[in-house]
């Protein structure tokens, strides 16, 4: 800075906290907008957390309509066996279920090669050469095999970067090291075929030299089957340590198969997924309806409802960031009037839903458990209705009146950051001219003191000049 950013050297005067007093004074009006600016900050964060707890209401909401807010349960007599699951459509029922033998997937295996490195195609045959595979009647996929992949490793490689829907490894079984493959689906219908091109022709197991047992025709696999899935003849150069079979059980006396062992196109709304057979046993399978999930669900109906409310209170407290704001007010009494209101003649007091004073809501859970049981009807369609209406209303608020308020709080953030940078770029103007004034006045006090310094001395000569006469 220049001679006034301190001490002055002739006035004496500290010129540099001087402007920054002065400055101070200036810059009281961006204090007081950046004051403001905060408080609009505030109100956005405000905003936020009243969105995201009408958000967290809207979502417990989902489970009080019509379509789900009859909640079913399965149980299994042996869950090591299987498990079930049910959906709010399923029916109250019991099930006898054997299950003779779940689904598996298809594995099979190369003859034993003495390396991972080693050559398994011919390629003095033809330099390139193809594997074609399917997984059941699902569109093949072809592999071709040069001087670039023709090992173990891989041939292993190039099927796993071919998605061809099945995985393939290579293991050492102390005999040698064997190609793998293993079918990524369970179900007789998704067996694995291998069919061998060694000419190069684009003709798959054209001539017996693309079927016998010598280069890549090695892994070709295109089986026949019995009913159990054991291979019973065909083109079989890998063998099969694993068939692929669908899941048989009997349901209720009812024989039934599946490719998976995951059901959930068996009994309506329930889901059932198998482990292993039940050893000849009969086990059962029971879907009723669980009472104590709706309670859950309507207790979570209160726990979110009562968090807009307190956050509504909170922030809409004196001296908080939303003290007054009517959009506060209006979301509060706006899911009140819904909460109270009647359905079909019907309130939620009636089935134990209740304000107190402060407007918080509180379940009895006595009352709506004996409603359940013996007006189950009219609880589903009255919580049905509330919730449909109260979700309509905390659509409006979070899609359009909060978005509203808070783009409206932005709006003033960016004037008043306008008017900020406008005033700092004329305080910047002032303080430059304070400081070149001040340095002026050390200039004008610097030639004074200079005339004086002048004077003094011509005044000593001629006093010592008078001395002298």
């Amino acid at each position: 800075m220049g001679i006034a950013s301190s001490t002055g050297l002739f006035s004496g005067l500290e010129t540099g906290k001087i402007i920054n007093q002065l400055m101070a004074l200036e810059r009281r009006p961006i204090d007081l907008l950046a004051k403001k600016k905060a408080g609009f900050e505030a109100k956005i964060s405000s905003y936020g957390t009243i969105s995201s707890v009408l958000s967290s209401l809207k979502n417990a909401l989902s489970a009080l309509k019509k379509n789900s807010f009859l909640s079913m349960s399965a149980s299994s007599s042996d869950s090591n066996v299987f498990t079930a699951s049910a959906s709010s459509s399923a029916s109250e029922g019991t099930y006898n279920i054997k299950i003779n033998n779940i689904a598996s997937s298809q594995s099979i295996y190369s003859q034993a090669f003495a390396s991972e490195a080693d050559a398994v195609a011919d390629l003095s045959v033809s330099d390139t050469q193809k594997l074609r595979i399917w997984i059941g009647s699902n569109e093949h996929v072809d592999i071709t095999i040069d001087s670039t992949n023709n090992t173990l490793t891989g041939i292993r490689n190039a099927i796993n970067n071919a998605n061809a829907g099945v995985k393939a490894s290579v293991i050492n079984d102390g005999a040698g090291y064997r190609l793998v493959l293993n079918s990524n689906s369970t179900g007789a219908s998704s067996r694995i075929k291998i069919m061998v091109d060694e000419d190069g022709n684009g003709l798959f197991e054209e001539t017996p030299a693309e079927t016998d047992s010598a280069g890549l025709s090695r892994i070709a696999f295109n089986a026949a089957y019995d009913a159990n899935g054991n291979v019973t003849g065909g083109i079989v150069n890998m063998t099969q340590s694993q068939a692929a079979v669908d899941a048989s059980l009997l349901i209720n006396g009812l024989a039934v198969s599946r490719s998976s062992n995951s059901i959930n196109d068996l009994i309506a709304g329930i889901t059932i997924n198998f482990k292993k057979d039940s050893s000849g046993n009969t086990l059962n399978l029971s879907i009723s309806k669980d009472d104590s999930k709706i309670m859950n669900n309507i207790n979570a109906l209160v726990s979110a409802y009562n968090s807009v409310m307190n956050a509504a209170k909170k922030a809409s407290g004196k001296s908080a960031a939303l003290d007054a704001d009517s959009a506060v007010k209006a979301v509060a009494e706006g899911l009140r009037s819904v909460i109270s209101a009647a359905y079909n003649d019907k309130t939620l007091l009636r089935f134990g839903l209740s304000h107190d004073r402060y407007g918080v809501l509180s379940l009895n859970s006595s009352t709506l458990e004996s409603n359940i049981k013996n007006n189950l009807q009219d609880v589903i369609n009255t919580f049905d209705a509330m919730a449909n209406d109260l979700e309509n209303k905390i659509n409006g608020y979070i899609n359009n009146l909060i978005p509203n308020r808070t783009n409206g709080a932005k709006d003033s953030i960016k004037f008043i950051e306008s008017r900020i940078e406008n005033i700092e770029r004329r305080l910047d103007n002032k303080e430059t001219a304070y400081r070149k004034r001040f340095i002026a006045l050390e200039k004008a006090l610097g030639g004074l003191q200079q005339s004086g310094d002048f004077l003094a001395r011509q005044f000593d000569l001629i006093s010592k000049i008078n001395t002298k006469a």
